[in-house]
């Protein structure tokens, strides 16, 4: 009794860590990059979280491509690898190459993520995760004349970036909270004070939960959200409906909230390899071919080897 009783306190210590953490990202005010939009964002959660490094398996990585409002000139196209590891007594460490073209602008950001994770029972944990790196950015403005034929001088450069998240998870269940980017983003600036660093003033917050029910002994249900707040820029949220067939096939739909529509295809072969499909419908209120088509490949090797974390639950989360 005294021990479980110990056990509580603890898990009701540690909960309320998290809580509090939570609503320490949600009070302050910052301004950060805006990062892509990702539809398959449940198998490329280290690009907004370092918090889920370590989380899924002793190696686990992901490589994803997205294209965007295909047929139109300068639609945004997006590449990102990750890749992660978990350490002893509870460190994980990884690393995120995210290169994005929209317009004449092109970015490459490089970020090294670290995490800690908590046991706080046999079946959960709860981890806090630290994102430090750089963005290489070039504007290609010569190229691009305006309306009134002015040309800009094209510009190129770099600035730092640093981020944190945390993430609390169990085998039907988790919950994640980050700021991916906590410095100001200096990228589309016209003169040369992007060499200085500063805090930012207008936040990228992203909550992310998802749970996992069994419908019948072949049929599990994956239902997900992702809700995204930029100051003075709409709500984004992502709600996902997804089922898994003999942990084989994954299919779902998503919605983002006044932006558009997606269907989801996946293939698991022997619980460790994930190939993905996405296809976007944007609702546009001016015609063209707004579609967005988004592949991911994924892998995660369990060996096994350490039992601070969860074993690899299967692809699920």
């Amino acid at each position: 009794m005294k021990k479980q009783f110990q056990i509580d306190i603890q898990n009701g210590f540690i909960k309320t860590c998290f809580l509090a953490f939570a609503a320490f990202i949600i009070s302050i005010q910052l301004y950060a990059q805006q990062l892509p939009h990702y539809t398959q964002y449940l198998y490329n959660m280290q690009i907004i979280n370092p918090a889920y490094v370590g989380s899924r398996a002793e190696l686990s990585a992901s490589l994803l491509s997205r294209e965007q409002w295909v047929g139109i000139e300068g639609a945004p196209k997006t590449r990102t690898f990750s890749i992660n590891g978990r350490l002893r007594r509870g460190l994980g460490i990884g690393t995120t190459f995210v290169n994005d073209n929209i317009g004449l602008s092109e970015t490459n950001n490089i970020n090294v993520d670290i995490s800690y994770t908590l046991i706080t029972s046999q079946y959960s944990r709860l981890s806090f995760g630290l994102k430090g790196g750089m963005t290489f950015f070039t504007n290609n403005l010569a190229s691009g004349i305006t309306p009134e034929n002015e040309i800009y001088s094209s510009s190129s450069g770099n600035f730092p970036n640093v981020g944190f998240g945390a993430f609390y998870y169990d085998e039907k269940f988790y919950a994640g909270i980050s700021i991916p980017y906590l410095l100001e983003t200096p990228q589309f600036y016209i003169n040369d004070s992007f060499h200085k660093v500063r805090m930012s003033n207008n936040p990228s917050y992203f909550l992310t939960m998802g749970a996992l029910y069994d419908i019948t002994e072949n049929v599990k249900f994956k239902p997900s959200t992702m809700i995204r707040y930029t100051s003075e820029m709409p709500f984004s949220v992502d709600i996902n409906l997804n089922f898994f067939y003999n942990n084989i096939i994954e299919t779902g739909v998503s919605y983002r909230h006044q932006n558009s529509v997606s269907g989801l295809l996946a293939l698991i072969v022997n619980k460790k390899y994930r190939i993905g499909y996405a296809y976007d419908y944007k609702f546009a209120a001016i015609a063209g071919n707004f579609s967005t088509h988004e592949i991911i490949f994924h892998v995660d090797i369990n060996l096994k080897r350490n039992t601070h974390w969860l074993l690899s639950n299967e692809c699920y989360f």
